[in-house]
């Protein structure tokens, strides 16, 4: 009976401890915030300010479980508040009888507003977003008497300031001392993304297995596993996450900050790494391919090693073992590659050998070490046609609002007004504002009648400071609780931000049914004209630009190649601007597309960065090799080709193998003619393996640096490497050729006929331009 008690009692702590684990976090963040909302409403009442419900509106916007985006949205907020009084002031002083001129320098104040939020990052965002919805706050209590426009902007400062000193001290007083998050969460990436090459590397029994696809074509494009796609979706969310961590501890932790330019580098870097993990890498060339599987199984075991090596030694002790290690993985592939007589092996080859290099300068950039390659600059992506149409919402929004209340001199139109000025500020820095104004207006349209349960049956019952406290806290519960779940975040914060706005909680409190039942009346209003703005008449239109973004990523590509070779680039500056195109496309297609279409676009995504990374390779050896004028001249032509790449994908594709084929005389290649490939159409074609084997005599080692993408050391002869490299982009753009071309399915619009075409075809209905040889 005692051992049943006590399995029983078991069983309850397992369960009890479980439930904890789960929604833990979610009570002790809402009890911090409900601490956070008492103070901060006490303190505003105890200074006599007008507005203390602001005070707790600031509360809810900047509490933040992790303390440095904590500080980071605080000062931000305070930056942003400051620009926006300023601007207020400076607006009401050009127009001060003027209401036409004023809303109309209102609009394009909040237009710059919302486009500048949209092409910033981080909390630099929100400072954007505050200053727009500043204005109108500070504006609509002294439009009716300009000269109070100064105290209005000073209240609101006071309030803000009040808000955040209330969270800074609550969370600081129930913080404990936790190890540094940003530090843990860099070594989780590294081992994740260690992890899943080394578990995607060919294992012994590879050697002798059969490769083929549906159709039973040797070598053909494959695609990779469910497990793999979901598992690189989840690494490329994670870095992005990373690199956000790292900017917030960089606010709390001076160790961080130090070391911030070399832990974006190598965070970077282990973007790059991620480039190689689409279908394009995995397929093995058709020939002898045992050296190919054994120089991918050095490189899976090097990550496996390091993936299961304790924090201590992986990042914190000396690095001379690891690269060590990487330099003896390196020395072993180099054997291989020395050994392969294929260009087609070469090529696979070398590509692991630019991974191995590549891994070890993201943990030399990741370590203690800290080591920083000069000259580089991680340059934010700047999406201008998203800032564009979110400034144009903006302004559109607010022009609305403002003719409404001018026109019908309604007495809650200015209720309306900051709602609509301060939703599209907040939406300009949504992934998707078409879908989060919905889950905004909704989340605002459930305050409504959580205002009214909280004013009719708690509000009139409280006696004193803390049942006030006690049943705001209870009434803005549900909000709180929602956003702490990233899902539904957006509508947790519409219910509890907005639900302090309808309130009206002032100093002191004064009831009034009819203003109250205006104002909800004008918030509902206001939600559903935020819908028809966002949605209906200035919606996004998610595949336009996915499609821009693909061709931003291929131009970039062809201006690399373009380039003159005196020119040099920041490499981990170009890859780190590509993989954030390829994570803003990703995130775009999601919305509209379904899971498989998006991860065969990421493949081809990634294949495109990986050739932006063989064209560096090319211009490093042109640079720093030992070829001759007349291989350098090859190459030059070859790279030249790739201005038509989104002309004609497949001609480029075969003008690279040619041009890899003329680099040596004793080169040999076998070829599609352009003639079977041009006569080949419909949507079942699928790419044809190459027939034959690109055949070279043995160059030896030459000591010319320039193999890496960063500048390593060459030990194959350059003539050699620079051939497999021209090989390896074919490869690449056969991959997807649908991709590259200008006029390919993603290009398209979604109910055109090509719009769900593979982007694997061999042969497309695209116009081909002539070919020059059979002229």
């Amino acid at each position: 009976m005692l051992r049943r008690f006590r399995e029983l009692g078991n069983a309850i702590d397992r369960e009890w401890r479980y439930d904890w684990a789960r929604l833990g976090p979610t009570l002790l963040y809402a009890t911090r915030v409900a601490l956070s909302v008492g103070l901060a409403l006490w303190l505003a009442g105890f200074l006599m300010l007008d507005q203390p419900i602001s005070a707790v509106t600031t509360v809810l916007i900047v509490a933040n479980p992790t303390p440095g985006a904590l500080i980071s949205k605080s000062v931000w907020r305070v930056i942003g508040t400051i620009i926006g009084a300023t601007s207020g002031i400076a607006l009401m002083a050009a127009f001060p009888q003027q209401p036409l001129l004023f809303f109309a320098g209102l609009a394009v104040l909040i237009g710059a507003a919302c486009c500048v939020a949209t092409l910033l990052r981080f909390y630099r965002a929100y400072a954007a977003v505050l200053s727009g919805y500043t204005i109108i706050i500070i504006s609509v209590s002294a439009f009716g008497d300009p000269d109070r426009i100064f105290l209005s902007a000073m209240s609101r400062l006071s309030v803000v300031v009040v808000g955040i000193v209330s969270t800074a001290i609550v969370f600081q007083i129930t913080s404990m001392k936790s190890p540094n998050t940003a530090a843990a969460r860099i070594e989780l990436l590294l081992r994740d993304v260690l992890s899943q090459f080394a578990l995607l590397s060919p294992t012994e029994q590879d050697v002798d297995a059969p490769r083929s696809d549906e159709v039973g074509q040797e070598g053909a494009f494959r695609e990779m596993g469910t497990a793999a796609y979901g598992a690189r979706a989840r690494l490329l969310a994670q870095a992005a996450a990373v690199t956000e961590a790292i900017e917030y501890a960089s606010s709390v932790d001076y160790e961080v900050s130090r070391r911030s330019a070399a832990l974006h580098e190598g965070v970077s870097r282990l973007l790059g790494l991620l480039s190689a993990h689409h279908a394009a890498w995995q397929q093995l060339p058709p020939g002898d391919t045992g050296r190919v599987i054994r120089a991918r199984m050095i490189s899976g075991t090097l990550m496996r090693e390091l993936a299961d090596m304790p924090a201590e030694a992986l990042l914190h002790a000396d690095p001379a073992p690891i690269r060590e290690r990487i330099r003896d993985a390196l020395v072993r592939i180099e054997e291989l590659a020395r050994e392969t007589p294929d260009l087609l092996g070469l090529a696979a080859i070398d590509t692991e050998r630019d991974i191995v290099v590549q891994l070890g300068l993201a943990v030399d950039n990741l370590s203690d070490v800290a080591w920083h390659e000069p000259g580089v600059r991680l340059m934010p992506l700047f999406e201008w046609p998203a800032a564009l149409r979110n400034g144009a919402r903006g302004m559109l929004i607010t022009l609305l609002g403002c003719l409404m209340w001018y026109i019908l001199h309604w007495s809650s139109a200015p209720s309306m007004l900051v709602y609509l000025i301060a939703a599209s500020c907040l939406l300009a820095t949504a992934p998707s504002a078409t879908r989060g104004a919905f889950m905004l207006a909704s989340g605002t349209a459930l305050a409504v009648p959580g205002c009214y349960i909280f004013q009719t049956f708690l509000l009139p019952r409280t006696d004193g400071f803390p049942l006030l406290w006690v049943s705001l806290v209870v009434s803005l519960l549900p909000g709180i609780w929602i956003q702490f779940h990233p899902k539904y975040a957006l509508r947790g914060f519409g219910y509890a931000v907005f639900f302090n706005v309808m309130a009206r909680v002032q100093n002191p409190v004064r009831y009034d049914d009819i203003a109250l039942l205006n104002g909800w009346f004008a918030f509902l209003i206001a939600a559903a004209l935020l819908t028809l703005v966002f949605r209906v008449l200035l919606p996004a239109d998610q595949r336009l630009d996915v499609s821009r973004l693909i061709t931003a990523l291929c131009r970039s590509v062809q201006k690399f190649a373009a380039l003159p070779l005196h020119k040099k680039v920041s490499w981990p500056g170009w890859e780190y601007l590509q993989m954030q195109r390829v994570l803003r496309l990703t995130q775009r297609l999601s919305f509209v597309d379904t899971g498989a279409r998006v991860f065969h676009v990421t493949d081809a995504a990634l294949a495109a960065v990986a050739l932006g990374r063989v064209v560096m390779r090319l211009r490093t050896l042109l640079r720093e090799g030992d070829a001759t004028p007349d291989e350098k001249e090859i190459v030059m032509r070859a790279l030249a080709s790739l201005r038509g790449l989104r002309r004609d994908p497949l001609a480029t594709a075969e003008c690279l193998r040619a041009s890899a084929a003329a680099i040596k005389p004793g080169l040999r290649q076998i070829v599609r003619p352009a003639s079977e490939v041009s006569s080949q159409s419909g949507p079942d074609i699928r790419p044809a393996a190459l027939s034959g084997e690109l055949q070279g005599d043995d160059d030896g080692i030459s000591a010319a640096p320039g193999a890496g993408a960063d500048g390593g050391e060459a030990v194959l002869g350059t003539a050699r490497r620079m051939a497999a490299c021209l090989v390896q982009a074919a490869q690449l753009i056969d991959a997807a050729p649908g991709f590259f071309h200008k006029e390919g399915p993603m290009q398209q619009s979604a109910d055109h006929p090509r719009a769900h075409t593979d982007l694997r075809l061999l042969t497309t209905p695209y116009p081909r331009r002539p070919d020059p040889r059979a002229a």
